[in-house]
């Protein structure tokens, strides 16, 4: 089963991702939090194969929880979501392990749902 991990401090925007998510892959298992301190502690116990995560979390920058998630888990594919998308954020990413940099604003869960889909 293919799982998915959300980690994102604003619930509405966490919640709605995950309904999306759900709705798309019934089969995928996810779940979600507002911590990169909960989001590693998943890592052993949900051991997920996809991680969604904001790049500013309320206790550990994204790119930081990146780079300790990267660290244990090189296999696991994560993509941050940004402000903005600039090539100084593609590079930053990219060198914590990140796969694929969101940029919130230009993004729809349409692309979303197709980044999964290329993943899966």
């Amino acid at each position: 089963m293919f799982k998915i991990l959300i980690i994102d401090p604003n619930t509405a925007f966490r919640k709605s991702l995950k309904k999306s998510l759900n709705s798309q892959f019934p089969a995928a298992e996810l779940r979600d939090t507002a911590t990169g301190e909960e989001g590693l502690k998943q890592m052993d116990t949900f051991a997920p194969h996809l991680i969604f995560m904001d790049l500013y979390l309320p206790d550990l920058g994204g790119l930081d929880l990146a780079k300790k998630i990267r660290a244990s888990h090189s296999e696991i594919i994560m993509a941050i979501f940004a402000r903005y998308d600039s090539p100084e954020y593609q590079a930053a990413a990219s060198e914590c392990g990140v796969a694929h940099l969101i940029p919130k604003d230009d993004w729809t869960v349409k692309d979303i749902l197709a980044l999964v889909e290329s993943v899966i």
